[in-house]
């Protein structure tokens, strides 16, 4: 199974083990164990935007991501 493109672009720009820290500190939060689907890249990309920076703009492009590929913003 291919990774999903929200957890590639984390390690992309983050970094393999900084990107594995902050997706096991978030999914939690979140309900969920893996980022599978749009919706579940939407709730990432959500929760990325509330810490600021470099996460925000992370965030930022994870969710319209997400919109693009039929998430629903509830």
């Amino acid at each position: 199974m291919a990774e999903d493109p929200a957890v590639m672009k984390l390690r992309h720009m983050l970094g393999p083990e900084r990107a594995r820290v902050l997706l096991a500190q978030t999914l939690p939060i979140l309900g969920i164990k893996e980022v599978k689907t749009p919706n579940d890249r939407l709730k990432l990309g959500k929760e990325l935007m509330t810490r600021g920076g470099l996460l925000e703009a992370l965030g930022a492009a994870i969710r319209t991501q997400a919109l693009l590929h039929g998430a629903r913003d509830e």
